[in-house]
C-alpha cells in the first residue's frame, strides 16, 4: 500500500481532528454548540472505536491463520529434511552396494581369468598328446604299442 493510500485511508479522521482543534480555539461557542460538537466527536469517536474493533478482529484471525501456516510449513521443513537424510542413507547405501557389486565383479573377473588360462593350458596339453598319439599310432605303431606296454607295466 502507498503512502498515498496509507493518507486517504485516515482522511477522514484527520478531517475530524482537524475541526476538532479549530473548535477547540474558538471561545465564541455556545454551551449548545459546544454540546453539538462534543455529541459529534461521541459518534465519530465510537465509529472510529468499531472500526478498530473489527480491524483488530481481522488482524488477530489473520495472525492466527499466519501462525498456522508458519506451523505447518515447519511441519513440512522438517518432514522434508527427514526425507532428505532418508534419501541420503539411501545414496549411501546403494553406493557401498554398488562398490561392494564392482568389487565382487573384479574378484569374479580374475578368477575367469585363470581358469581360462588353466583351460588354455589344458587344452594345449590334451592337444600335444593327441598330435603325439596321432604321431605315433600313423607314423611309428609299434612304437605306440611299446609306450602303451610300458605304461601298463607302471601302474
Amino acid at each position: 500500500m502507498s503512502s498515498s493510500s496509507r493518507r486517504d485511508l485516515f482522511a477522514e479522521e484527520t478531517q475530524l481532528l482537524q475541526e476538532a482543534r479549530l473548535t477547540l480555539a474558538r471561545v465564541d461557542l455556545s454551551e449548545a454548540d459546544w454540546q453539538a460538537e462534543y455529541k459529534k466527536m461521541v459518534e465519530e469517536y465510537e465509529k472510529l472505536l468499531g472500526e478498530a474493533r473489527t480491524l483488530t478482529r481481522i488482524a488477530d484471525r489473520n495472525q492466527r491463520r499466519l501462525d498456522e501456516m508458519n506451523a505447518e510449513l515447519e511441519r513440512q521443513t522438517q518432514l522434508l529434511k527427514q526425507k532428505e537424510e532418508e534419501a541420503k542413507k539411501a545414496q549411501k547405501a546403494i553406493v557401498q552396494n554398488y562398490e561392494r557389486i564392482i568389487q565382487d565383479q573384479t574378484i569374479m573377473d580374475k578368477r575367469v581369468g585363470r581358469i581360462q588360462i588353466a583351460l588354455v593350458v589344458m587344452i594345449a596339453i590334451l592337444t600335444v598328446m593327441i598330435l603325439f598319439m596321432l604321431y605315433y599310432f600313423i607314423f611309428e605303431p609299434q612304437r605306440a604299442v611299446e609306450l602303451m606296454e610300458m605304461i601298463k607295466k607302471k601302474q
